[in-house]
């Protein structure tokens, strides 16, 4: 089989930054004796030949979104550029900022994707605890004392699991509703402003600081945000589902709980006493 000439990372990003190639279209790559071609869209490319993972997605993003900045800051301090931007950006009545320089940390990416993994951890206990509750003489006070621990255990793992969640939807709504602040349609307005439009504007034959696909640049701009949002509508997707999982979880715990304690009348009086507790602590 022969090998093929797939793009490196590096020559990838920077084609697309410069605006040589459009993301939205497919890559075609071909094999090293050019007897085959192959079609591949450009997250099918970066997946398969330059070892990026569903996992290590987020970070590939978020690294080329800092290093598109940088480029489209670099651009921007041109003055012409400048000024047919914010033309741009005037007839949109929008002087806001067109760049998102809000990027989320590798850290907490790799948190993010922690905690859903997390949740096999906790469903691989959760089977053993029905396993030992079902195969158990629960009627044992040794047994079922041990059982209980356990129960309380999970249930504490839970709780912090469910805290951990929670600080990161916070992060994720936040960092979503910035994201979402970003005016699209200038950006799509001037993913549709080829260069000879900025040099009629400056009434200039030629300007070489002026990259020829400028206009592919905002294009795959776009393209990366959306790329990026759709990666935390995911991400939000899977907690909200690794919640309920973990929330039903803590609720047949407890109640196996309750189940293998329903003989003891301290512990029953106790759960009452509980229960009266926080019923008046709503009151007050």
């Amino acid at each position: 089989m022969s090998k093929t000439d797939y793009l490196d990372v590096k020559v990838l990003v920077r084609e697309m930054i410069l605006g040589k190639i459009q993301i939205n279209k497919p890559i075609i790559i071909t094999s090293s004796d050019r007897t085959k071609t192959e079609e591949l869209s450009f997250l099918s490319h970066i997946l398969k030949y330059n070892k990026v993972t569903k996992k290590t997605i987020f970070i590939f993003l978020n690294e080329v979104l800092n290093v598109f900045n940088n480029q489209l800051i670099k651009l921007m301090k041109n003055k012409r550029v400048q000024t047919y931007i914010n033309n741009i950006k005037s007839q949109w009545d929008d002087f806001s900022d067109i760049l998102f320089k809000n990027t989320i940390t590798n850290d907490q990416i790799k948190l993010i994707e922690e905690l859903i993994e997390n949740i096999n951890e906790l469903c691989r206990k959760f089977k053993g605890i029905n396993e030992n509750y079902e195969s158990n003489n629960v009627t044992d006070i040794i047994e079922q004392d041990e059982l209980v621990e356990n129960m309380d255990i999970f249930v504490k793992s839970i709780k912090e699991f469910n805290e951990n969640t929670e600080e990161i939807t916070t992060g994720l709504d936040s960092y979503q509703g910035n994201i979402n602040c970003i005016n699209m349609c200038v950006l799509l307005d001037l993913s549709m402003k080829n260069k000879q439009l900025y040099l009629d504007a400056s009434e200039l034959d030629e300007d070489k600081t002026i990259p020829e696909n400028i206009h592919n640049i905002f294009l795959n701009y776009i393209y990366i945000l959306n790329l990026i949002k759709k990666q935390i509508i995911y991400y939000k997707k899977s907690i909200k589902k690794v919640q309920e999982i973990a929330s039903n979880m803590k609720k047949h715990t407890v109640n196996t709980k309750m189940s293998v304690k329903s003989h003891d009348k301290l512990f029953m009086t106790q759960e009452q006493e509980k229960g009266i507790e926080s019923y008046i602590d709503t009151l007050s």
